[in-house]
């Protein structure tokens, strides 16, 4: 299959989840992720805040923000994209996608790449996506955002997870050269570590 027909497949099986299925999967998917070593140990969390049928990362904002950790969530202006810090779940705005954004502050925002390179601190990041394979390869939603976003912060250190239903977690998937690899899949029945070392 093309990525494109596996992204038709993964919204068509994902939109059939019944609202029961897809809230028990997320709370699943969420105490997965609270017992790792490298969610225990992150000071900064980077993650979408979950639209339609993704699966819920709200529950998983709040549980961070309750944990003391920094939290920062992605806004998108034409092309690229950058990361504001949160307090909380109130305050953010609908763009134009329908998708819940920070308002721009630039004192919010995630350190430039510059500020970051000597940094020795994990930085969390969660990846959206529709399809993930055993190898860490990722189909997104085709914009690329996050590719050309971790790419300019190249000498920063974030272990990257991905969140999914299990049915997303495919054999193998058609990956380019410039797709960025996750650390991490979570599921509801697993946690696939892709770390060397871990």
């Amino acid at each position: 299959m093309t990525k494109e027909q596996i992204r038709i497949d993964m919204k068509r099986k994902r939109s059939a989840l019944s609202i029961v299925e897809h809230r028990e999967g997320s709370r699943l998917l969420h105490k997965q992720l609270f017992e790792i070593e490298a969610y225990r140990h992150c000071g900064s969390l980077l993650t979408y805040v979950s639209f339609g049928d993704e699966a819920d990362t709200r529950e998983l904002i709040l549980r961070a923000l309750a944990d003391h950790k920094k939290v920062y969530v992605p806004r998108v202006d034409k092309k690229e994209m950058e990361f504001y810090e949160i307090h909380s779940l109130d305050g953010l705005i609908l763009s134009k996608f329908g998708i819940l954004e920070p308002e721009p502050d630039s004192n919010g925002m995630f350190p430039a790449p510059a500020a970051t390179q000597n940094h020795t601190g994990d930085n969390l990041m969660i990846l959206p996506g529709l399809a993930f394979d055993f190898s860490g390869n990722r189909i997104g939603y085709g914009g690329g955002y996050y590719d050309r976003y971790l790419s300019r912060y190249a000498g920063t250190r974030f272990v990257k997870i991905a969140i999914a239903f299990d049915f997303q977690l495919r054999d193998h998937i058609p990956a380019d050269e410039s797709d960025v690899k996750v650390d991490y899949i979570i599921t509801p029945a697993r946690v696939l570590s892709l770390r060397p070392g871990r």
